[in-house]
């Protein structure tokens, strides 16, 4: 029995492994996948990275090399000079790179410079490639001296200056730099120690230039139109011009040659005030005639004759000051005459429009714009506004509030021009420093004080109060009155602010 069962066993299991020799060389069919479950995609291998510095480089591809006869020649047949244009290099090893593209090359005999066919040996001593080369730095070194001579307008100076200083930027607070603002100041002759009054304008305008160019966009601002620079430059006379004023003990300004006559413009060349007829004498030969002059506004009391108007009275059709209209006007029938304004006001806002109205509780005359971007929610919206720009103020509408006008731009006159050499820059990490434009050294700011400038020490390192009033409270030596500091008597070269006697002229009979 044990006989016959090994060969029936042998024969099982021989016929198990053929079936599972053939399960395995027969592959199952693949599943099919649902959309919920989709074939992923296979991983690529990371390339081998070096393990150890001591891995082999790859080598830095080496530009072809010419001789410096070869270059020297070329550049003579170019018509460049290497010692006075080193910047047009390029443009020799363009020509010489391009001749080699096209199977040519360059050889010297007897001093000329020959094209050799390195294919053919066919030499010839003329090539379109070197032609359209020498086109190319004619035009260079035409437009190179014309940039030159611009460079020599200080006005384009400022325009290129700002025009790289706005190209590219993102924040604004990165734009205006201490040394932009000195730069600008001195093509535009500004001086930080003797007019720092003017130093807002300046960096301002700078700031203006960048908001112009994000609203055009990079594609439309150009170098002519980054910045408007006949603009700053007679708002810098016309601020002299307020300096004066608020100076001037009459608030007029007479005419620095003849010393009678009120001021009619102001030279932006010399910063003297002059009367038209002076201007012209003084303004029409010479290199004054290149200095633009600027048109300014003033109003003379018809009652004293000897202060500035401050009062309209559209009854009357006269100018008055406002000690004369007080005391013109308090009694009769004139006091119910209409006032108004005698020149114009600007808002004290922006700076650059027309006030059209005066808030009461604000004391600020704002334009259309401003005005109603401030009062437009929150409490402000039951603010008192008076418009400026009717023609007259009825006494009833007006009320008592005449005072309180005067007092608000009086108030607005002395806040302007501020002689603080401090103002507020931001590094390349937006951090606020204070920078005196004298002394040319920078202090970190407070961030949560950025309106208070620090305060100069003297030698003992007290701390040098800036207000006069605490001058002359401590009893210091120093300008307590503003027409006494050296801002404003070296100001006061450029006007005449006393007010000329009358004169009697006497006829014999």
């Amino acid at each position: 029995c044990l006989s016959s069962l090994v060969p029936c066993c042998r024969v099982f299991f021989s016929s198990h492994l053929i079936s599972v020799a053939m399960a395995d060389t027969m592959k199952a069919p693949p599943m099919q996948r649902t959309y919920s479950d989709p074939d992923l995609p296979q991983l690529i291998p990371l390339a081998n990275r070096p393990s150890s510095s001591y891995e082999p480089r790859p080598k830095v591809k080496e530009a072809s090399q010419f001789t410096k006869e070869i270059m020297k020649t070329m550049a003579e047949k170019l018509g460049i000079n290497f010692e006075t244009h080193p910047e047009f290099n390029w443009v020799i090893r363009d020509c010489l790179l391009a001749l080699r593209d096209e199977g040519w090359t360059c050889s010297v005999r007897n001093g000329d410079l020959e094209y050799v066919y390195k294919h053919k040996d066919q030499t010839r001593p003329y090539h379109p490639i070197a032609a359209a080369h020498q086109q190319l730095a004619e035009r260079l070194t035409h437009a190179q001296e014309e940039l030159k001579k611009k460079h020599l307008d200080p006005y384009f100076r400022v325009r290129h200056n700002v025009y790289l200083a706005i190209m590219g930027e993102k924040d604004v607070r990165r734009v205006c730099t201490p040394q932009l603002c000195e730069d600008v100041m001195k093509d535009l002759d500004v001086s930080a120690s003797d007019e720092p009054y003017l130093i807002r304008r300046v960096k301002t305008s700078i700031e203006d230039a960048y908001f112009r160019y994000k609203r055009s966009g990079r594609f439309q601002t150009t170098i002519e139109t980054c910045i408007d620079v006949e603009t700053l430059v007679v708002n810098l006379e016309l601020d002299r011009v307020g300096f004066m004023k608020k100076i001037s003990p009459s608030g007029l300004l007479y005419c620095v040659e003849c010393q009678t006559a009120l001021g009619d413009v102001i030279s932006a060349g010399c910063h003297d005030v002059l009367c038209n007829q002076c201007a012209v004498e003084t303004h029409s030969t010479g290199n004054r005639q290149d200095s633009p002059l600027v048109f300014i506004e003033q109003a003379v009391c018809a009652e004293c004759t000897t202060k500035a108007a401050l009062v309209r009275c559209q009854d009357c059709v006269e100018l008055f000051c406002y000690d004369c209209f007080r005391q013109t006007h308090s009694a009769g029938k004139r006091r119910r005459h209409c006032v108004g304004l005698p020149q114009r006001t600007f808002c004290f806002e922006c700076d650059s429009r027309e006030a059209s109205y005066i808030c009461m509780q604000c004391e600020d005359a704002l334009c259309s714009r401003c005005s109603a971007n401030i009062h437009r929610a929150g409490s402000r919206q039951n603010h008192t506004l008076f418009g400026l720009r009717k023609a007259a103020y009825s006494k009833r509408l007006f009320a008592d509030n005449l005072d309180r006008l005067m007092g608000i731009l009086q108030r607005n006159v002395e806040r302007s021009y501020a002689l603080s050499p401090w103002y507020i820059f931001y590094n390349q990490a937006l951090s606020p420093s204070w920078y005196n434009f004298i002394s040319h050294h920078m202090v970190l700011a407070d961030p949560n004080n950025l309106a208070s400038p620090p305060l100069e020490e003297d030698d003992e390192g007290e701390a040098i109060p800036i207000n006069a009033d605490e001058q002359v409270l401590r009893g210091l030596p120093g300008a307590t009155i503003l027409k006494d500091t050296h801002v404003a008597q070296l100001t006061a070269q450029g006007a005449c602010f006393d007010v000329p006697p009358s004169q009697h002229v006497k006829f014999r009979t």
